[in-house]
């Protein structure tokens, strides 16, 4: 499912160092881009390359996409005529790259050796290319604290990008909001901001945050500290000319040809208020129609995840083609109320319930054409609602589930990793630390003991490594705080206990499912197979199940599948998914 799924341990980020080569004669400064062929998979790596502060020495960067690692510095960069090699410093494994640049300068060719392991690479020279969203390496110079910045969270050699906007009007106080570009959470409220005497101050309550920093000389950067539970991390902002620009160009552009209604109903619980967004097509109807349901993690109406909002665009399409939607914000997000963090499956499941009651209500809507349509853990909800109410008229589940949860989890874990680049023993050693750290939460639950419990595994997975190496691969007090407080929650314990067969074998209305083939959280054909023979168990014969190529868990035209690449790639979901699914909710069902 999302990316709550994935359990981080020790060397998932560990690997990789690059070597590109370059004569004397022809300088090996610049941009390059290629990859590393490792088994089953080619990884993704871009170098750039500078002249060091003495004569003939070298430096320069890495960034390796799918591990969402950008400017990791080198060092050991060594140009021995058309040799070169260079390392990334505090890397288990120490990873180290050796090659030669061919005559005409245009490729570097050599060998990527860690663990005592060696594979192939090859890099070519190439223009650099500005992404939109990347934060920039210089700041704009200007005055006071209004206007828009931009700077990175580093975990390790990962980093989480962040903007910060400051307004104020005519000497009132200071508004200011933070987006988290790679989280997709966009207009986090800052609830205090000082700025007095160059020194800034900031305040998050909702996300337990703080951040202080003083303001440069010329205005263009905040050079401070960010504090959020345990994590407690240099964060530079720097001043933007003008706010990144997100927009994908699938987002739908106002004004729309159907009619948006803004709603709010009771949730699951009598104390949640569920809000969200009907869009109707324009016209008498009755018209057949759909609740969006979306996967884990707190996710907004339009499931807003790294600068995409696919549940946006699918109802955008859906509406268009005559079906109505209702999307709405989880319980706890957004403008929903409730408590998510102490919420599970079923707390999900009976918000859901209460969304199709609601649509179902509605006047213009055919009470008889009323469906479900989750993504990833959103597809567990909606056989979940469907096994108990035959008014329910079908079910479309997107990267939908029909495996055992912990038989998910492991295989999730397992493609990631291959596809990250770790290799097949260190594969091996983190599947077994996943195994031992589930065992121990299916026995002792959420308790202290447990906690205690599962610290002592993960502390003992990364003894080996040193704090020079933990700190490089975000292997921090703080990181392994936030993994253990994430799987001592109501949500994860049940969800690891979860099978899917019994709800799908009561469920007697059509089902599609349609599952991406480069999906790496939930593999396609286990998945696709698990949910029609559940289906079938019960006698149900409606069911379609479609494995689509080169499509990824958002269904995207993907390259690898990472979940790194769902921020790079433009396209937010492929156009023959939402013909599919439109065109199966329309036809007619003898």
């Amino acid at each position: 499912m999302k990316k709550r799924f994935l359990l981080r341990f020790p060397t998932l980020c560990g690997l990789i160092a690059v070597v590109a080569a370059a004569a004397i004669a022809a300088s090996p400064t610049g941009h390059w881009e290629g990859a590393i062929d490792l088994p089953g998979t080619q990884l993704e790596i871009r170098v750039d390359l500078e002249t060091g502060p003495e004569p003939a020495t070298f430096g320069g960067t890495i960034d390796i996409p799918v591990q969402s690692i950008r400017s990791f510095q080198l060092v050991d960069v060594v140009v021995d005529e058309s040799a070169i090699s260079f390392r990334m410093p505090n890397i288990p494994g120490d990873p180290t790259f050796e090659g030669t640049v061919a005559e005409d300068d245009s490729t570097i060719a050599g060998t990527f050796t860690q663990n005592g392991q060696t594979f192939p690479f090859t890099i070519e020279r190439r223009e650099a290319i500005t992404r939109s969203g990347e934060t920039p390496s210089q700041g704009v110079p200007g005055n006071g604290l209004v206007g828009h910045w931009q700077g990175s969270l580093r975990a390790g050699p990962s980093e989480l990008r962040l903007v910060l906007h400051v307004d104020q009007a005519d000497g009132a106080d200071y508004v200011a909001t933070i987006d988290s570009i790679d989280q997709g959470a966009n207009g986090i409220p800052v609830s205090q901001v000082t700025f007095t005497n160059g020194a800034v101050s900031l305040e998050l309550a909702v996300i337990n945050a703080t951040y202080s920093a003083q303001i440069s000389g010329d205005g263009a950067e905040l050079q401070g500290s960010w504090k959020q539970g345990p994590i407690d991390s240099t964060l530079v902002f720097r001043r933007l000319a003008a706010p990144p620009d997100l927009s994908r160009p699938q987002d739908p552009v106002k004004p729309y040809p159907y009619e948006e209604r803004e709603v709010s109903f009771t949730g699951g619980s009598p104390e949640v208020t569920l809000a969200g967004t009907l869009t109707m097509p324009r016209g008498d109807g009755p018209f057949p129609a759909v609740v969006l349901m979306s996967g884990s993690g707190p996710q907004d109406r339009n499931e807003t995840l790294m600068g995409h909002r696919p549940f946006l665009v699918l109802a955008d399409h859906l509406t268009r083609q005559g079906i109505a939607v209702l999307r709405y914000d989880d319980r706890g997000t957004a403008q929903s109320t409730g408590q998510y963090a102490q919420a599970t499956h079923v707390d999900f499941t009976a918000d859901a319930r209460a969304a199709f009651e609601f649509l179902r209500s509605q006047p213009g809507i055919d009470i008889h054409r009323v469906g479900l349509c989750g993504h990833s853990e959103g597809g567990v909800y909606a056989p979940l609602v469907a096994a108990d109410d035959e008014d329910v008229a079908f079910i479309v589940m997107l990267a939908g589930v029909g495996v055992p949860l912990e038989q998910l989890l492991q295989r999730q874990r397992e493609d990631i990793m291959r596809v990250v680049g770790l290799s097949e023993d260190n594969r091996a050693r983190q599947l077994e630390i996943g195994t031992r750290i589930f065992a121990t939460i299916r026995e002792f639950g959420i308790s202290s003991d447990a906690r205690a419990k599962v610290r002592g595994i993960i502390e003992e997975s990364v003894a080996d490594y040193s704090a020079a190496e933990r700190e490089a691969l975000g292997l921090t007090a703080s990181s392994i705080n936030q993994q253990i407080a994430m799987m001592m929650t109501p949500w994860f314990a049940e969800l690891l206990v979860y099978d899917p067969a019994p709800a799908l074998a009561k469920v007697r209305c059509p089902v599609l499912a349609l599952n991406g083939q480069r999906d790496l959280q939930v593999a396609w054909q286990e998945n696709l197979e698990g949910i029609r023979a559940g289906l079938a168990a019960g006698g149900n014969t409606k069911i379609t199940t479609v494995p689509l190529p080169e499509l990824n868990h958002l269904f995207q035209h993907c390259t690898t599948g990472a979940i790194a690449e769902y921020g790079i790639i433009e396209e937010t979901m492929s156009p023959e998914v939402l013909a599919r699914v439109a065109t199966w909710i329309l036809q007619d069902d003898d």
